[in-house]
């Protein structure tokens, strides 16, 4: 998991620094095309962060129904 989460972290990062670049480029150029790129990419590296959130999500769900993990409520109240 924290190789994917590396990966993940990456393209987000990746994405974003593009989406900056064409925004960038929209406010230099006044040109409306670099600006829907740009909230095209943005919206792109949104979906792969909400993609990392529901892979921990149901790894978790998954790792207490095994067993391999405790629930939440669990962990909660040790502390």
């Amino acid at each position: 998991m924290v190789i994917f989460g590396w990966i993940i972290a990456g393209i987000v990062g990746l994405l974003l620094a593009l989406s900056a670049i064409c925004w960038g480029i929209f406010i230099a150029a006044d040109n409306s095309d670099w600006k829907r790129l740009g909230v095209k990419i943005f919206r792109i590296s949104l979906v792969f962060v909400l993609l990392y959130i529901n892979v921990y999500v149901y790894a978790h769900i998954f790792g207490v129904m095994s067993g391999t993990q405790k629930p939440v409520a669990e962990v909660v109240a040790e502390e």
